[in-house]
């Protein structure tokens, strides 16, 4: 479970939104340098690995979320607090 976590896709969305701007904006001469921060490569990464997570998500995955978002608008999905526990503590 986690907290006030970004979806993957908003967070690839604002990622290729920022990664157009920055083609477009490129320097016309080749006399100037820049070099990435160990952040900044940990960041790319990290972005790489959630396009790939939401472009290979599995069609069945996306029916099973489908379905539990209907049964949560319907009010009838429940999950038991043992379960919830069960999770919490990675078993």
């Amino acid at each position: 479970m986690r907290i006030n976590s970004i979806p993957p896709k908003e967070l690839l969305n604002s990622y290729t939104r920022v990664r157009e701007r920055v083609n477009v904006e490129k320097p016309s001469t080749n006399a100037e340098r820049a070099e990435l921060t160990s952040e900044a490569k940990t960041f790319t990464a990290a972005l790489k690995a959630a396009k790939e997570a939401v472009e290979m998500e599995p069609i069945n995955n996306k029916s099973r979320i489908e379905a539990i978002s209907q049964k949560i608008a319907d009010g009838t999905y429940s999950v038991s607090g043992e379960d919830v526990a069960r999770k919490m503590l990675g078993r």
